[in-house]
C-alpha cells in the first residue's frame, strides 16, 4: 500500500528543460477535462529516445507534466528518479 505522504527525500526535476528518455517509462496522457475533473487515458509508455519537456505540476506529489509530439502527458518522478543517471538534458 503506498503512503499518502511524501518522501523525505524527493526527485527534483527542473521545469521547462527538455529531456531525452534512456529507457521506456509509463505515462498517462492528459486528456479534456470533464466537469472541471482531470482525465487520463489509460496508462501507456513513453518509448526509449523520446524527448520529453517538463512543463507542469503532476496531479500529486509523485507525478510531473510533461510534453510530448504535441501532447501532455503525466509521468511518475521515480520513474525519472530511477534513470536520473541516464537522463540527458538535450541540447
Amino acid at each position: 500500500m503506498y503512503s499518502s505522504n511524501p518522501p523525505t527525500e524527493r526527485c527534483f526535476i527542473t521545469l521547462g528543460h527538455t529531456y531525452i528518455l534512456a529507457n521506456a517509462i509509463s505515462a498517462m496522457q492528459a486528456l479534456p477535462p470533464v466537469d472541471d475533473e482531470v482525465c487520463l487515458s489509460p496508462v501507456s509508455k513513453l518509448p526509449r529516445g523520446a524527448e520529453i519537456t517538463t512543463c507542469g505540476a503532476g496531479f500529486d506529489w509523485q507525478t510531473v507534466k510533461v510534453f510530448y509530439q504535441g501532447h501532455f502527458y503525466y509521468v511518475f518522478l521515480c520513474d525519472l528518479e530511477e534513470r536520473k543517471l541516464i537522463l540527458a538534458a538535450a541540447g
